[in-house]
């Protein structure tokens, strides 16, 4: 599921995220998106929508990878903590599990600009796709 997870997303594909299997076995994943001028907002940083959806997209490829099935967004926190202006380059998002439960998943996230400046944390609150 996890490799049909990445190459068939639709909203993946579009956004151009790229998955990494950092340490799968130690439920942590990595995605990395390249700044298109499409990004940037009219003062001229990456939007944080970008980084929101960048930090709920690594956590759940970080839980995918270990446990195979869907989520549900639930609740996302987002802390921005550097603005990403023009020549940034790339977007790197590290996910690591903190907790899994059995209804409840909760990942914590980091992202990094090219030059290792953090640009945001957050955490992500999803619940577990039933089968």
């Amino acid at each position: 599921m996890a490799h049909r997870f990445h190459e068939e997303n639709p909203y993946w594909q579009w956004m151009g995220f790229q998955a990494d299997e950092v340490a799968a076995s130690k439920g942590m994943a990595r995605v990395r998106v390249a700044i298109r001028p499409e990004f940037y907002q009219h003062q001229g940083f990456v939007h944080g929508g970008v980084l929101s959806a960048l930090i709920d997209s690594a956590g759940a490829w970080a839980f995918i990878l270990t446990h195979g099935e869907g989520l549900r967004t639930i609740n996302l926190a987002v802390q921005y903590l550097s603005p990403v202006g023009p020549g940034a380059g790339e977007l790197v998002a590290d996910g690591k599990l903190v907790r899994v439960g059995r209804r409840i998943v909760i990942v914590a996230v980091d992202v990094i600009a090219t030059d290792e400046t953090p640009v945001a944390t957050g955490q992500v609150i999803y619940s577990r796709a039933r089968k």
